[in-house]
């Protein structure tokens, strides 16, 4: 018997969790109708581009976030790990050149998020404020290695290839979805993803099972490493500067593309196709607010309550959960 289409994106069964996906997507959608009848400009190629584009950061980073939260764990350090890398970047590549600048990148982006998992799950602090510590340490790192001012790329190299469009598609969108398919293949098509959703779910119950709980927390940070040293080349491409601030916002935004989605804060419950209709989600308003000309705060506001909103919704669906088992 061949499985349902669905069962791959985790959404075979008509559960909560994937009623609480398919509103969200619907809100989605609703957006998108409205601003294209509001603004002529919203449905025009370059500024789907544009979108996809915007999306590109909070969307490779959402990616790294979702197996951190199903797995049972945060990371609040990815502004700060965006931030140093993107530092570092600049100045390997202003010294050496731009390739040498990326392999450090990536590699500095691994080690940080090795440290992160190695506080968790060595030194068993909670990875909330384990990654809180963490950010702002490498924050500060930023700041200090910076000289507190912005570091310009003396080489374009990496703004060309981040400012290249192929089908008038941006290269970050192109970076985005394959992203996408990786964590998807990881997180529902291997043996280590249903290793997350385990030890998210209970992990004394994967202990016994023999499960390597440690090493099982600890590999998604080191994705989530990679993925920061990846969305911190995206950004300092495009603007051509490495900002030891340019990550200060991105913990909320990213936080609330993936818990809007649907992806349980508690653990061992969402998908990646959850998290990309929260990013996406949060990509249209964004968008949208742009368009419209509106106070920019007001995003900061809508992030906040749609993170509310969202773990507020994930409370009322465990405890329905509960009752019905019990």
């Amino acid at each position: 018997m061949s499985a349902h289409p669905l069962r791959y994106w985790g959404l075979a069964a008509p559960t909560s969790q994937a009623l609480q996906y398919y509103a969200v997507f619907l809100v989605l959608l609703a957006i998108c109708a409205a601003l294209s009848l509001i603004s002529d400009v919203f449905t025009t190629i370059d500024n789907l581009g544009n979108v996809s584009e915007q999306v590109s950061v909070v969307g490779v980073t959402a990616m790294g976030m979702t197996l951190l939260l199903v797995s049972g764990n945060i990371d609040l350090s990815v502004g700060g790990q965006v931030a140093l890398i993107g530092v570092i970047v600049a100045l390997v590549a202003n010294d050496v050149n731009t390739p040498a600048g990326i392999a450090v990148g990536i590699l500095v982006g691994l080690l940080l998020g090795a440290v992160s998992g190695l506080i968790v799950t060595r030194l068993a602090v909670n990875s909330l404020v384990a990654t809180l510590g963490s950010g702002l340490a490498f924050g500060g790192l930023a700041f200090l290695l910076s000289g507190s001012q912005p570091i310009v790329l003396v080489d374009r190299s990496l703004q060309n290839l981040m400012n290249l469009r192929l089908i008038r598609v941006p290269v970050p969108a192109y970076l985005f979805a394959v992203m996408i398919a990786a964590t998807t293949w990881f997180l529902h098509s291997t043996v280590g993803g249903r290793e997350l959703f385990a030890v998210g779910a209970n992990p004394e119950a994967a202990r016994y099972a023999g499960l390597r709980v440690d090493r099982v927390r600890f590999i998604p940070f080191v994705i989530m490493g990679f993925l920061c040293a990846l969305a911190s080349l995206i950004l300092t491409g495009l603007l051509n500067t490495a900002d030891p601030g340019a990550g200060a916002r991105l913990p909320l935004d990213v936080i609330a593309a993936t818990v809007v989605g649907g992806v349980s804060i508690a653990g061992g419950r969402g998908t990646v196709s959850m998290a990309v209709v929260g990013v996406l989600l949060i990509g249209v308003v964004s968008n949208g607010f742009n368009l419209l000309g509106l106070d920019p705060n007001y995003q900061s506001i809508f992030s906040g309550l749609i993170i509310i909103i969202a773990v507020a919704v994930d409370s009322a669906l465990q405890k329905r959960a509960v009752r019905l088992v019990s």
